[in-house]
């Protein structure tokens, strides 16, 4: 990892030898986070916090170690960035929540995003039929599209609704459209409406 001290290179991969023991015993993991503050220091996120995790898999996504599991604080999928696990994540004697069945972690990671870590709600998506590279090339194969009108198709997918995700639509410039729910249209509106008003 270029970048980054000899130290700080040596506890990653303790970190993840840690976590691919508990992977491979199916148990879960405690562990603490960091974050950095306005002066660039490391310090404990929210205040040293504990995380029990179901780890299920490591995934390299943008240039980040991700470990993808069940999370007990948030009862859901989710994911943490390696380099921000805080020292050596303790395995616990606790069996691991196994996975639900038809889980894909390489479909969990299309739909999130670059792992930002946000709701993650069906959404239906209009897109124009020039587009179907580009939703291929973010959903897979498999993606569930159907009949819009002669210039667009429907797909209906779930997604991390978040920044990430609002702006690779606005990346398009029209020609993918949040059409339902409402309330994720609504978030969007809001978000394009506040960068409207700082120009």
């Amino acid at each position: 990892m270029d970048g980054r001290g000899k130290l700080e290179n040596k506890q990653i991969f303790y970190i993840i030898d840690t976590i691919n023991e508990a992977i491979n015993r199916h148990k879960k993991i405690r562990f603490r986070k960091i974050e950095y503050n306005v002066k660039k220091e490391r310090v404990l996120h929210h205040g040293g916090e504990k995380y029990t995790f179901s780890p299920y898999s490591l995934v390299w996504d943008g240039d980040n170690y991700y470990v993808v599991g069940y999370s007990d604080k948030y009862e859901n999928i989710g994911s943490h960035r390696v380099d921000r696990i805080a020292e050596q994540p303790e395995i616990l004697d606790e069996p691991a929540v196994p996975p639900k069945a038809g889980f894909s972690v390489e479909k969990y990671v299309k739909t999130t995003f670059r792992m930002y870590n946000a709701p993650r709600k069906e959404v239906e998506l209009l897109c124009d039929n020039g587009v179907m590279d580009a939703i291929i090339d973010q959903f897979g194969p498999d993606v569930h599209t159907y009949a819009g009108d002669l210039q667009n198709f429907r797909v209906i997918e779930e997604v991390a609704v978040g920044k990430v995700f609002f702006n690779w639509i606005f990346g398009f410039e029209g020609k993918v459209r949040i059409k339902a729910p409402a309330d994720v249209k609504e978030q969007y509106r809001q978000m394009v409406e506040n960068a409207a008003k700082v120009l």
